[in-house]
This record gives structure tokens, sequence and C-alpha cells, in this order.
């Protein structure tokens, strides 16, 4: 298996780190950012299942994703918005079986953050010594015929930050088969001191990824 990391030029004022490990040949998992003006915005799912009929939705996933999220950018709409959008998009092309759960939201300069989860592991705010959860807003998407999301807000100050994941993470089991858990990745992140996704895969060594999983961490500095 390949694991790819990304380490983005930071737009100021973020600091923005990526790390992808398909479970198999293709990956269900899917995550974007995308800086316009003082908002850099950022999105990261899963959809349900793995191996290729996962990975050809991720795709149109992937590919809608980034064009809601310029489009809205360019408006300065609520990442609330753009999840109906994307919804709408994808209710009429998900098999019955499948569906996606999401987080979008943006980030401003001045550290205001705002957040719609459609149903996906609750990211993670990483404070000084302190970790808060930001819990789904909404269903998850693509399944449901009348779907709703609203947003919530943090404020993030220097050398806070805000980390995404897929539950694949949260599921990676270590020999005797015990799951890493949240509660492993909370105290990872909370004592980490700046490499915030290495911390979190220190504490998964030994445990085996059986599903695609994906992280993405945003610092302000």
């Amino acid at each position: 298996m390949s694991s790819l990391f990304l380490e983005a030029a930071p737009p100021a004022p973020f600091n923005v780190k990526a790390f992808s490990k398909p479970a198999r040949t293709f990956t269900g998992d899917f995550y974007f950012t995308h800086q316009a003006d003082d908002l850099l915005w950022f999105a990261l799912g899963d959809v349900a299942g793995k191996g290729l009929p996962a990975a050809v939705i991720m795709a149109m996933i992937q590919e809608e994703l980034e064009q809601r999220i310029v489009s809205c950018a360019s408006t300065r709409c609520d990442p609330s918005v753009t999840m109906q959008r994307l919804h709408l998009f994808l209710k009429p092309l998900m098999p019955q079986n499948r569906f996606a759960t999401i987080v979008i939201g943006h980030l401003r300069d001045d550290g205001l953050l705002t957040v719609a989860n459609a149903g996906h592991c609750p990211p993670l705010i990483v404070r000084k010594g302190s970790v808060e959860t930001i819990p789904p807003t909404g269903p998850v998407a693509g399944i449901l015929n009348r779907s709703m999301w609203r947003t919530t807000t943090r404020r993030l100050d220097p050398g806070d930050a805000i980390v995404l994941y897929s539950d694949g993470l949260i599921e990676a089991r270590a020999e005797d088969g015990e799951e890493l858990g949240i509660e492993r990745i909370a105290a990872a992140v909370r004592t980490a001191s700046r490499d915030i996704i290495g911390s979190v895969l220190a504490e998964a060594r030994g445990h085996a990824f059986e599903d695609d999983v994906t992280l993405l961490a945003i610092t302000a500095s």
C-alpha cells in the first residue's frame, strides 16, 4: 500500500498538512482545500464501502466538491449551502446502499471557523492542553430525500488547530483486536508539539489500517 503526505505551501496564516492511505488499490476517502481571499475552504469525506465502487463515487464527489467550493467561495456562501448543493447533486446518482459522510468548512484569517458536518467523524479542535469536538450538524449526504444542515462556529487562536479524519483511523486495530479509538487520537493531538499528523500516526503504530485512512490538519499560525 502507498501512503501520501501533502504539506502545502501554507497560505498565511495557516499551516496545512494531510495524510492519506488507501486500504486497497482504490480509495473512497477524499479531501480538498481552497484559498479564496481571507478564507481557507476545506473538506474531507468518506464514501460508504470499499474498493472500486466507492472509488468511482468518490471521484464524482471530488470533482463536484471542488467545483461547488470554488463557486461558493466566489460568492462567500455558507458551508451548509455548499453541503446542500452537493447533496442535491449526489442524491440521483447514489446507489441505494451508498452514502457519503462529509465535513465542509472554512477558516477566516482572523481565526473564525465555520463548519457543516454531514454525519462524519467529529473534527477535533486542538487548543493548548484541551481538545473539543464538532459533532454532526445534519445527516449523511446523498441518501435522504429531505436533508438540511446547519453550521457551527468556533474561533481558533494562533497555535490552535482543526483536525479532520476518516473513520478508518478510529477503526485501526491492534494485534489483540482493540481499535485505536477516538480517545487515543484525542490524546495524541492534545500532546502534539507541532506535527499533529505525525503524533497521530505514531499513536497508531502497531495498528492495522483495514479501511481507507485520511487526515487533514490545519493550524493557525
